[in-house]
């Protein structure tokens, strides 16, 4: 005791060795939770309490009527160093009257500053590694929990968690203590009470933390808040679903972002919020479908994998007018690769035909701007979309032999003609031959090999229309009124002999 003056007022001391410390160095910091305390230099292990024996051979020669004054006049003064000296020493322990002078005085009396917050976490600290073990030191604890827990500008979850430890036998003050932990989103601490002494979250509670975990977008902790209800709870388990439900088919214009991909963290959370609850056992329908449809309607890869998940795990279903709205909407962004994602979610046969023509049309009326300018890229996308699919329409395949023959991609549109039956339509067939022509004329050659684009580009008109005969004379009368050139007969025969032909 000759270094620890008992009248000495208190001062910062180890949490470890239960010395003096000078308070606020950074060097005498470590960090638990997220407060510090202070720590020696060279922090020594607790001094164990002496046994009786030792205490004879090594203490002081004090009579325990000579130490008492000193242990009262010790926490008179708030030395808390000398306290646990005297303990170490004399093994003196706290009165339940001590504990509750010493406990009352640790508080701070500015609990918004850190500093002051951290000083009275090791007071009590300490306070509490000095308690008698007996019913009314544990009945102190208890009261002195629950008045921290009323007052909250005194509580923080490291000095519940400390009260907490010390096994104090109120289940009103422990149950308050858990409510706390909870309100506060320490679930890992409250499932430790949990399991040690069977509390568990009412419905109410459950719903005001599951709903509050989704607005402050922590659905990371979702499965630590269903760790804390009873299973067997039957309001808790509808509180389960009519949450899913809720989040699930809340309306766009209440969570205008939760489809902007340029803030993804908003599906995200979404995502992660109602996975859970449905690995979680929490099952409703009509939440599983407004899942999908909002995981589709997100056109990215991650929503549309994780509909497919839906889809197969839980039986989603979705609207096929969902799905043509999102098909546009991935051709519009030029986001073609996620296609192959979306067409698996149509449910009957005739539905996916249906799409895979759609998608062939809205390919094909696609300007060369959507390609890059380059017809080469538009010509291969509607080609794999044909060859993958196997699907088209006349509509479709006739805008893209217009599109070959603008091109002037003669042997794509005969492919297609071939292929599919594609045709020309009558003001592109009458302009493509007289372009063929010109181009025969231009080259004042007699070879009639330079009628083969002429010859292919009548087998592309549409036989059974109405106005192709009188397009035709009205074509060959033109070229009869041209000056002369060569294969001029030969360009007119072919048409007469086609005209004949019809």
């Amino acid at each position: 005791m000759a270094d620890l003056d008992v009248s000495l007022p208190y001062a910062a001391t180890c949490a470890v060795c239960k010395t003096k410390v000078i308070e606020n160095n950074p060097k005498n910091f470590r960090v638990t939770g997220s407060l510090h305390f202070d720590y020696c230099d060279r922090p020594k292990t607790k001094d164990p309490t002496l046994s009786a024996v030792e205490r004879s051979v090594h203490c002081d020669p004090l009579t325990l009527d000579a130490i008492k004054p000193l242990m009262d006049e010790a926490i008179k003064s708030n030395n808390f160093p000398a306290i646990w000296q005297l303990k170490s020493r004399y093994g003196l322990t706290l009165s339940a009257a001590q504990l509750k002078e010493v406990l009352w005085q640790a508080l701070p009396p500015s609990p918004g500053r850190l500093s002051d917050t951290v000083c009275a976490n090791n007071k009590i600290q300490l306070a509490l590694e000095l308690i008698t073990n007996d019913d009314a030191s544990k009945t102190i604890v208890s009261d002195f929990l629950h008045e921290v827990l009323k007052k909250e500008r005194y509580v923080n979850y490291i000095l519940v968690n400390r009260l907490v430890e010390s096994k104090i036998p109120n289940k009103t003050a422990l149950k308050e203590a858990f409510d706390y932990l909870v309100s506060e989103g320490r679930f890992d601490d409250a499932k430790a009470m949990k399991d040690q002494y069977e509390f568990s979250l009412n419905f109410s509670q459950l719903k005001e933390q599951l709903q509050k975990t989704y607005d402050d977008e922590m659905s990371q902790t979702v499965q630590s808040i269903l760790s804390l209800y009873n299973k067997d709870d039957g309001a808790c388990q509808f509180t389960l679903c009519y949450i899913l439900k809720t989040v699930a088919t809340q309306p766009q214009d209440v969570s205008p972002k939760l489809l902007d991909q340029s803030s993804r963290r908003f599906f995200v959370n979404y995502m992660g919020f109602i996975s859970t609850l449905l690995s979680h056992g929490v099952m409703n329908q009509t939440a599983v479908d407004a899942a999908m449809s909002k995981a589709v309607s997100t056109i990215s890869r991650e929503g549309l994998e994780w509909a497919g998940e839906l889809k197969a795990r839980h039986q989603a279903t979705i609207d096929p007018a969902k799905l043509k709205e999102a098909i546009v909407k991935a051709i519009d962004q030029n986001k073609r690769s996620l296609l192959e994602l979306i067409l698996p979610f149509f449910s009957s046969e005739q539905d996916t035909k249906a799409a895979n023509i759609m998608i062939l049309e809205k390919l094909a009326s696609k300007s060369n701007q959507y390609f890059q300018d380059v017809y080469r890229f538009a010509k291969e996308a509607c080609q794999e979309q044909l060859a993958s699919s196997r699907c088209w329409s006349q509509k479709a395949v006739d805008t893209l032999i217009k599109r070959a023959i603008d091109n002037d991609d003669i042997h794509w549109a005969i492919e297609l003609n071939n292929d599919y039956r594609a045709y020309l339509d009558i003001e592109t067939l009458a302009s493509k031959i007289l372009k063929e022509v010109d181009s025969v004329k231009a080259k004042r050659i007699c070879n009639t090999a330079c009628l083969d684009n002429l010859r292919g580009s009548l087998s592309l008109a549409k036989p059974d229309d109405p106005a192709l005969p009188d397009t035709i004379q009205t074509i060959t009368a033109q070229i009869i009124n041209m000056e002369l050139f060569p294969l001029k007969q030969a360009v007119v025969e072919m048409l007469v002999d086609f005209q004949g032909s019809l």
